[in-house]
């Protein structure tokens, strides 16, 4: 019952449980149970011959320890009540005494109180499972047939009270309170069911108004056949006419409620049938509730009342008829939906057996019922549960249907049904719900009379058959975070609606981490929801216990990644609450801004007057005491969740060097952007003085942060680097503006200060991280790129590739150097870069090295430039030395010849490099492209695209390999996919990435191969990617020469360049064609 080792992959989506195993033995008990046929013995028994009990009792309790660890599915819930019903039956049987002097009264009196008491448990049962899910058309159905046989049973025990003579228990039972909650549970499946979400369900959709309807009926029976009348025989005349007006004024709003009932009933669209069918049952209970009204009239007042009536039902008829036309529409609309919904359930074997659910009922039986015909009616028909719930033949029947085993396939279709329903949705939420015109569509309409509720009825259903799929309950979350925050906008104030909704909310994200936990993603969601939803009333150990909900589930226990992750997630909740609440001392003429909100600069003009200098000026004021009181509570709060979380991390992974640099990274940001200077700000609020001391304090906190971050893994991050620097060179010079740098009262001398500082820290780095290229030696565990990571809000766990990070930080440290530094520190730094990035591409340390003005007009990919004599040009600035290959030259004339390092062509070393093969050949692999096989004929260039920049990277260009068609003329076109593809990268890191999810990842439903490609999926790279020569670069063809003259010649184009160059290469050949005694005799002899 606890966790489950073997979870269920199903398309790469986690199951975050699997009952199977577990509930299998408690199927063997059931079927023991059935096969012994206990109920039928429960049903027939006596206290002298009880039966054998003890397979419904290992049964309760295997679904008790069931529903304690797992989240239970809806047939789970509906059997556990069931066989809970039939145990505190038989239980109560074995334990009552009989009456001597009637016994078969007796005996079916004890029957009657143990159904009764048996029901009101199993009834529990079912408002928890209903709780769970609420969308379960049948769930709602079998909950709402319970508490119609538990008010059957209580009718029937009073009916047999009085035949016994019984005193008392008539008002013992309080029949108006259970009258009552059946009312209230049929309103809240018409509203979770009963809105036209459930198309295809429309045979239970219709069972359960049917059943409302009968249950009015037989409501109206009670009333109208004078119960109060019974009591008041011996009354006078004014009493009975009272009760006579109580009874008439009931039976009126029963019929009104009856009306309603039926218009509702008419606008829901119904597959299946269920909406033709529909008038016969509206006739039927029409005539059945008329006539019990009008029975209790005689004589003129009779004929009065069926006139009245006739009139109500003509009226009523018109509108049921407008209704039917337009949930006729509507049908039209949704159908496909519906259908596709219905397609994937079959697929994957959970479809629910519609048709046969609902067996006829033996008219025979009810009209021998001592209750009445339409009082029986709300007997509950074990038969058409026995189909469901027990089943006739035990194991013929496949229990699939409602049992959480939904999959891909089956939740696609319901995002796609509800991503349509979203979009309408949002416009008729733009022209505004209560501005309906004619130019409504019929949907449109129908989403602007029942607002967000028909979607959350079909998220509901959706979660129901799919309740352990993640991006159902990711979807569903979204969607009620975005109507809540479109609520607090129109509303501006803590209105029911919202309460309503912000309670909804927090409900959906718990059930999401009871039934997905294995899912960061949903437990991301639920602290996220806890902040957004409750930000004024805010604790952080609300917060803090959802961490530890996730880490003692058990299912995240082997994932370090995802237990850090929560963590500073948590703390970023409290962080935004922080926030928040400070923001309160920003006032801007009385307007308060808050901490997501904007802010200018504020730059005021010199030379300007006082009282116009101050224009537009942001004026912070001091927070309340209860304010400021909160938010050092607030900051004391953050810091010990940072402690807790390193904690964590030194008892359960103390090897993982790269989760610690992450973790002090993160806290170093907090600490320097918002613990410190909140804290500053509250000690001034509190009148301490703001001496250097304090200050320093804080900053030293700040820096300890950092240097544990970059002394936590070795060789260090160069982004982790490169934030330490931003802090040093940036929140100092603040500190300076300020006037408060700690022992330094000279702001004058405290400048180079800063800026010494910086340049050590940037030698520091260089030194501790890696060159380009290589790999780190370290064995320590490396983040996976889970799925989560790149899709949620934070994108803190994941980590840059190392080398560009690399290339970022040296780019920057030469551009240090180039604005604070002298001609010797920009030297040493120009050393360090190329030392570190030597085994990198060349023209990549020469955009690191060279400034935008310089290498313009020389050559940089290695060549040396002839000037005008035609000698090697050496300018004395470093910036135009050959990059690479650079010569050592010594400072003493006399000193001895340094060996110089040239740029020279060496041959290429095959080993190591990746062949492709094709046929009997083999060819180099293209660094940058893979090749993609196994698509679907329907997939796109873009899909390509967009899928593998998604999860690897960046991407240059993607196209699909197609078959060429040739028409008249010698034209060609694409045609059909040839289902293979290729994909170029712009980093060689993405390759390999790529190259790790062969097999495993999918594309339009197939899993595709993902191999090395000798074939680039582009000849021309955009400038910027990874090409190392630019574009024209290193062609020598004769017309790209001719080109280039071409463009540098002033009022000559190509064509006429390429003819003039043809000439002269036939003169030539003719010229050579001829001797010179040939050439004499022609000219000698011709004319003049």
């Amino acid at each position: 019952g606890g966790r489950v080792e073997n979870k269920n992959i199903i398309n790469n989506h986690i199951m975050s449980y699997d009952y199977h195993q577990y509930v299998q033995s408690i199927q063997r008990h059931r079927h023991k149970e059935h096969t012994s046929h206990i109920r039928g013995a429960v049903d027939r028994m006596t206290v002298a011959t009880p039966p054998d009990l003890d397979p419904l009792q290992h049964s309760v309790e295997g679904f008790a320890s069931l529903s304690k660890h797992c989240p239970m599915t809806p047939l789970l819930w509906m059997q556990y009540a069931h066989d809970t019903e039939m145990l505190m039956m038989g239980l109560y049987l074995a334990e009552s005494s009989s009456n001597e002097s009637n016994p078969e009264l007796s005996k079916n009196q004890e029957k009657s109180q143990a159904r009764k008491s048996a029901l009101e448990s199993s009834t529990g049962i079912l408002e928890m499972a209903l709780s769970e899910f609420p969308g379960c058309a049948l769930l709602h159905l079998y909950y709402l047939e319970n508490l119609a046989e538990h008010f059957y049973q209580i009718q029937l025990i009073n009916k047999m009270s009085d035949q016994i003579g019984i005193v008392g228990v008539r008002d013992l039972v309080n029949q108006s309170s259970q009258l009552d909650k059946i009312s209230k549970a049929f309103e809240v499946a018409g509203k979770n069911v009963g809105v036209g979400a459930h198309v295809n369900e429309g045979i239970i959709v219709a069972e359960i108004y049917r059943f409302y309807c009968s249950f009015l009926v037989a409501r109206l029976s009670l009333v109208m056949g004078g119960e109060s009348t019974k009591n008041s025989e011996n009354n006078d005349t004014e009493v009975e006419n009272s009760s006579t007006r109580m009874n008439e004024e009931k039976g009126i709003s029963i019929l009104q409620q009856l009306s309603l009932i039926f218009q509702q009933w008419s606008k829901n669209p119904m597959g299946e049938g269920s909406n033709d069918e529909i008038m016969q049952d509206l006739e039927y209970l029409w005539e059945e509730a008329s006539a019990i009204f009008t029975s209790f009239f005689d004589g003129s007042v009779k004929l009065i009342k069926q006139q009245y009536l006739a009139q109500q039902k003509a009226s009523l008829w018109e509108t049921v008829d407008l209704n039917r036309k337009k949930a006729s529409l509507l049908l039209n609309v949704l159908s496909s939906y519906e259908n596709n919904v219905d397609v994937a359930m079959d697929n994957e074997g959970i479809m629910l057996p519609r048709y046969s659910l609902f067996p006829q009922r033996d008219d025979d039986k009810v009209d021998a019922s001592p209750l009445g015909r339409h009082v029986q009616y709300l007997h509950r028909n074990c038969a058409k549960w026995d189909t469901i719930i027990v089943g006739e033949s035990f194991g013929a029947i496949n229990h699939r249907f409602l049992s959480g085993l939904g999959g891909a396939q089956t939740a696609q279709a319901f995002l796609n049904y509800t991503s349509f329903l979203q979009r309408i949705f949002h416009d008729v939420a733009k022209q505004g719900f209560q501005n309906k015109t004619g130019e409504f569509t019929p949907i449109q309409e129908h989403i602007a009379d029942h607002k967000f509720v028909f979607i959350l009825s079909l998220y509901e259903r959706a979660v129901s058959e799919c309740p352990t799929v993640e991006k159902v309950w990711v979807s569903y979350i979204h969607f009620l975070r975005g109507e809540w925050i479109r609520l607090r906008k129109e509303k501006q104030e803590d209105t029911s609606e919202l309460r309503n909704l912000s309670s909804m909310l927090q409900a959906v994200t718990q059930r999401s981490c009871r039934n997905c936990p294995c899912s960061v993603t949903v437990f991301e969601l639920r602290m996220t929801t806890l902040g957004l939803v409750s930000l004024s009333n805010l604790e952080p150990d609300n917060i803090g216990s959802v961490v530890q909900d996730a880490q003692q589930l058990g299912f995240l226990s082997q994932s370090p990644e995802a237990l850090l992750y929560l963590r500073l997630v948590s703390i970023m909740v409290v962080k935004r609450k922080l926030l928040s609440l400070v923001s309160q001392g920003s006032n801007l003429y009385q307007s308060q801004f808050d901490f997501d909100q904007e802010e200018g600069m504020n730059i005021t003009a010199a030379g300007r007057k006082k009282n116009k200098a101050t224009a537009g000026v942001v004026f912070y004021q001091k927070l309340n005491d209860s304010n400021r009181e909160e938010a050092i509570d607030l900051v004391d709060d953050i810091r010990d969740m940072y402690d807790e979380a390193d904690s964590f991390l030194f008892k359960s992974f103390p090897k993982w060097d790269e989760g610690r640099r992450i973790f002090w990274g993160h806290r170093a940001s907090t600490e320097a952007s918002v613990l410190c200077p909140l804290g500053l700000a509250l000690q001034q609020n509190d009148g301490e003085s703001m001496d250097g001391e304090i200050q320093a304090s804080d900053d030293n906190e700040v820096i300890r942060c950092y240097e544990k971050m970059v002394k936590a893994q070795k060789p260090c991050h160069p982004d982790a680097w490169r934030e330490y620097l931003k802090y040093v060179s940036s929140t100092h010079l603040q500190y300076l503006a300020n006037g408060k740098l700690p022992r330094n009262p000279d702001r004058i001398g405290a400048v180079p200060s800063v800026i010494r500082k910086t340049r050590g820290l940037y030698n520091r780095a260089m030194s501790s991280v890696r060159k380009a290229g290589q790999m780190s030696n370290t064995q320590n565990p490396s983040i996976s790129p889970l799925s989560w990571m790149n899709t949620s809000i934070y994108g803190l766990m994941t980590s840059r590739d190392t080398d560009a990070a690399l290339f970022d930080l040296c780019r920057e440290f030469v551009e240090f150097e180039r604005n604070f530094g002298t001609e010797e520190s920009v030297s040493r730094a120009v050393d360090l870069v190329r030392s570190k990035l030597a085994d990198w591409n060349h023209d990549s340390v020469a955009a690191v090295i060279l400034s935008p003005g310089d290498g313009q007009d020389n050559e940089i990919n290695g060549k040396r430039k002839m000037d005008a004599n035609g000698n090697d040009s050496e300018d004395a600035d470093f910036g135009h030395h050959d990059l690479i290959c650079y010569e050592e030259k010594p400072t003493d004339h006399s000193a001895k010849r340094m060996k110089v390092k040239t740029d020279l062509k060496k041959p290429k070393k095959a080993d190591g490099l990746h062949k492709v093969r094709v046929g009997k050949m083999e060819y180099p692999a293209h660094p940058y492209t893979v090749h993609v096989a196994n698509l679907s004929k329907e997939t796109q260039d873009m899909d390509l695209v967009d899928i593998f920049r998604k999860e690897f990277g960046p991407v240059v260009h993607a196209r699909i390999l197609r078959g060429k068609l040739y028409g008249k003329g010698g034209h060609h076109f694409h045609g059909e996919s040839k289902c293979v593809g290729l994909v170029q990268f712009e980093e060689r890191l993405t390759v390999e990435k790529a190259l790790q999810q062969d097999g495993v990842l999918e594309i339009d439903g197939k899993v595709v191969k993902v191999s090395r490609s000798h074939l680039p999926a582009v000849g021309l790279v955009p400038q910027g990617c990874h090409r190392v020569k630019p574009k024209g670069a290193g062609k020598s063809s004769k017309r790209n020469m001719l080109k280039k003259k071409s463009n540098s010649a002033d009022g000559m184009d190509l064509d006429d360049t390429l003819e003039n160059e043809r000439d002269t290469s036939i003169r030539t050949r003719e010229s050579k064609t001829h001797t010179p005694a040939t050439t004499k005799t022609t000219t000698s002899s011709s004319p003049g």
